[in-house]
């Protein structure tokens, strides 16, 4: 039980009552007495008072407010020293909002963000191809979830997924196609009615479209904005850069906030580099384009780095690239791991390091499995202990004598994996590019002369934005390549190392202002 200390005499009795509630009483001399008081209250402070109060008390009034100056001016009671005070003064310290560092950061355009979509979704595990939504009878859910029917589920959401990615694939097709012909069939509307004017034959086509399609002609007008966006983007970009490019294409069109921004130049610089990462990953999706009638075969087959994408023409077959060097043919198969020389090392594999436990991280001391569900090592998770997914690189042509290149296709952040270098595990080559694994007591090399990744074909450079890693999986070393900050459309380069330049008599042609070797006779494997 508290006292409401008002504008009254302490011999006020409180208020009983179990609910109360917060009341702000201000303190100061009386209103009866305010001529003898007017001095007393300029040279005090003002004073805000907060008591709990009962929510039926009524408001007391001043009738002892003489007493009450009267106590005020020979000094507080007891009660009133207890009581708790919130002075209104403007000097009161106020909370600043804290100050993080301003770190200047660039943010992607929309066109930027079109284009990394378009790219996330090449490489993304869709089945491209026409919808044929089936759903198994035995998929839905009786009873409890067992791991196999919690399997049926997992399947069935994919499958409605890249159907449903193909469906809008096929709405965006049809919406662009459909702006081809209703410029066709204004033309065709002209010669039948030479009279009207072009924006008369116009509207007159206009309405024979609502009329079919069930809409008004300002909600068909709209819709043709939008489409007119995504016949632009196919013209520019291919058919691939329409149907790989997600739903944000919509929005994308619909306030065309990127149109003057480049995309259309952008777009034409990445169309065969497009279709090449289009045909090769996924080979079904021109099958999307017979809805209407232009279907045709993948132009680019096998694997998406079997393509060198070039500037001036036509993608490339990697093995015809090296002509000028003397070779008629590349001889080089890509494979997914590494491949262990059996003559030289029988069945053993040397990356494995005894004194490294198979089952923890030596980096994050986190668990290590193949078993997705098991596996707790998050140090490289696009790499191991995960479902891999192709690489968002391509090979290119280069300008400046390096010959071959890679070049990114999505960001990667700093410290992500952009790849693993692989190769045959061997040892005892001399003369030749290699990379040297291992312990002082325990060497071994990964030769890429014959066999490898795209990791082959990286590029050295005295500035690079990657360098390579070792890092144990399952007890056995890795060589990772590794990200400092990779932005999409940039060459990733790495540095060779001052060892391997000294051993071979080539020109470094990296261009930087920091080249180590400028005017120097030095080595490098360039593409």
């Amino acid at each position: 039980m508290y006292y409401a200390w008002g504008d009254q005499d302490s011999t006020t009795q409180p208020c009983h009552n179990s609910s109360s509630k917060n009341t702000l009483n201000a303190s100061g001399t009386g209103e009866a007495d305010e001529e003898s008081g007017k001095d007393n209250v300029q040279a005090k402070r003002r004073k805000v008072s907060i008591e709990t109060e009962p929510d039926n008390c009524v408001s007391l009034t001043a009738g002892t407010d003489t007493n009450r100056d009267n106590e005020e001016s020979t000094g507080p009671s007891e009660e009133t020293r207890s009581m708790r005070q919130v002075h209104s003064d403007s000097r009161f310290p106020l909370r600043k909002p804290r100050q993080e560092p301003i770190v200047p950061v660039m943010t992607p355009t929309s066109t930027d963000k079109l284009l990394s979509g378009i790219w996330r979704q090449i490489h993304a595990e869709v089945k491209w191809g026409q919808p044929n939504l089936i759903v198994d009878p035995d998929a839905y859910i009786r009873g409890g979830m067992s791991k196999e029917a919690f399997r049926l589920v997992n399947t069935m959401c994919l499958t409605c997924h890249s159907q449903s990615q193909s469906s809008r694939a096929l709405e965006i097709i049809v919406q662009a196609y459909w702006v081809d012909c209703y410029e066709a069939r204004i033309v065709a509307f002209q010669l039948e009615q030479p009279l009207l004017s072009v924006t008369e034959a116009r509207m007159m086509v206009l309405r024979e479209a609502c009329a079919v399609l069930r809409l008004t002609e300002k909600e068909l007008r709209n819709r043709l904005g939008i489409w007119r966006g995504y016949k632009e983007i196919k013209e520019a970009g291919g058919w691939p850069s329409l149907v790989f490019a997600g739903s944000g294409v919509y929005r994308f069109c619909k306030y065309r906030i990127g149109f003057k921004e480049g995309l259309t130049t952008r777009l034409r610089h990445l169309r065969q580099s497009f279709e090449v990462a289009a045909d090769t990953l996924h080979p079904q999706w021109r099958q999307l384009l017979g809805i209407v009638g232009q279907a045709s075969p993948p132009r680019y087959t096998g694997h998406p780095h079997e393509w060198v994408i070039m500037d001036s023409h036509l993608a490339q077959p990697l093995k015809s690239t090296y002509r000028h060097l003397g070779m008629e043919e590349l001889d080089y198969q890509f494979i997914d791991k590494s491949v262990i020389n059996q003559d030289m090392f029988g069945g053993r594999d040397p990356r494995q390091m005894p004194q490294i436990n198979p089952d923890i991280c030596s980096t994050c001391a986190e668990r290590q499995s193949d078993n997705i569900t098991l596996n707790r090592c998050s140090c490289f998770p696009d790499l191991f202990g995960c479902v891999r997914l192709p690489s968002a690189v391509q090979l290119v042509g280069t300008q400046n004598g390096k010959n071959n290149g890679v070049v990114a296709r999505r960001d990667f952040e700093r410290g992500a994996a952009i790849g693993e270098f692989i190769g045959l595990i061997t040892n005892g080559i001399e003369g030749q590019d290699v990379m040297i694994g291992g312990s002082e007591s325990h060497r071994y090399q990964i030769y890429q002369g014959q066999m490898g990744n795209f990791t082959r074909f990286i590029n050295h450079s005295c500035n690079p934005n990657s360098q390579f890693q070792r890092f144990y999986w399952r007890g056995s070393e890795r060589i990772v390549v590794v990200s400092r900050g990779v932005l999409s459309g940039s060459e990733i380069t790495v540095d060779y190392s001052d060892h391997y330049w000294s051993s071979l008599d080539k020109v470094c042609l990296c261009g930087e202002l920091c080249c180590r070797f400028l005017g120097k006779r030095a080595g490098s494997f360039e593409g």
